[in-house]
């Protein structure tokens, strides 16, 4: 019996089958891979969302700040609220998303002696040295921001103040105060972008996001409950105003006039949406912008740590639902 080799035509044939399977096929490999790395940051969001509930019956139901100064002063540094809650979660891997691009943010004043406590710095960080992070934050020689080694999650200020010092009077947040703590949401993912979290040189990562603005869309840091008449209503931030702050993502440096805190958290890790952690302790996911819709608005129907007045519709005047 005589045995015949492919020729070359049968050959090409063969490898533009094997092509045009695997063309088919990556997505589909790629689709399953970020599906279960979506499942993986759920259960993160899920597991953090209870050490957040045993923290609540340890506190008289109240959250945590985003984060306060040691001796009223960032010459003393600053603790942040992933810190405030480690205790009930005792790993820190589960602050870090499996989707998080840069395997999490480092503090934005680390340790550099010992590389963060052995966490690292992501790459994307790495262009500022810690001694020159800790100069911009304006810490003493030697103190650092006691935060979680690397961090893919990020607050919402309206339930987690956030009060730096005795002089900023944003107050604290009990969960009986929310209206909807199903709908509410305490924690979102924190952007990957440089452009979203850096600012005048900084990496900001102990800020939390904020879904709301001053009237017209004025952005602010809403460390303390605003007092001008001007400044009222809050406004619910619009979709438009938020798709502009996202532009961030594509590495645009927002000016001034778009400022606003929601920079710091995600525009959609998985396509549209993000997992969130809502204030009843729950975790699920929602699209994005969905959030921001102002009938079913989910950053808080008031402003509860900050005086507690009504968010309103920037279109309609009408307060969100």
């Amino acid at each position: 019996m005589i045995r015949r080799a492919f020729t070359l035509i049968e050959l090409l044939v063969v490898i533009a089958i094997i092509a045009i399977l695997a063309a088919i096929l990556f997505p589909v490999f790629a689709q399953a891979k970020m599906a279960a790395k979506k499942t993986s940051d759920l259960s993160n969001t899920k597991q953090i969302g209870i050490g957040l509930n045993i923290y609540l019956i340890d506190y008289d139901d109240t959250f945590p700040m985003a984060n306060y100064r040691n001796a009223n002063s960032s010459a003393f540094g600053e603790v942040h609220w992933s810190w405030m809650v480690l205790s009930y979660m005792k790993n820190e891997q589960i602050f870090v998303s499996p989707a998080d691009k840069n395997g999490g943010w480092a503090p934005s004043c680390w340790n550099g002696t010992n590389n963060n406590r052995g966490f690292g710095v992501p790459s994307v960080q790495s262009d500022v040295s810690s001694a020159a992070a800790c100069s911009i934050a304006g810490y003493n020689a030697g103190i650092y921001t006691t935060q979680v080694g690397r961090l893919s999650y990020t607050g919402n200020q309206l339930l987690m103040p956030r009060k730096r010092t005795a002089n900023d009077t944003s107050t604290t947040v009990t969960q009986t105060q929310i209206d909807d703590v199903s709908g509410t949401i305490l924690l979102a993912p924190m952007t990957e972008s440089k452009q979203c979290m850096q600012k005048d040189g900084e990496y900001r990562t102990y800020r939390n996001a904020i879904g709301i603005s001053l009237r017209g869309q004025i952005p602010d840091g809403f460390s303390s409950t605003p007092t001008a008449a001007g400044a009222f209503p809050l406004e619910a931030i619009s979709i438009a105003t938020a798709k502009q702050v996202f532009t961030c993502t594509t590495g645009t440096v927002l000016p001034n006039s778009l400022d606003h805190t929601l920079r710091y958290s995600h525009s959609g890790r998985f396509d549209r949406g993000n997992n969130y952690v809502f204030s009843d302790t729950s975790a699920k996911f929602r699209e994005t912008y969905s959030t921001l819709s102002p009938t079913k608005f989910a950053w808080g129907k008031e402003a509860y740590s900050l005086g507690g007045s009504v968010i309103v519709d920037p279109l309609t005047g009408n307060p969100v639902q």
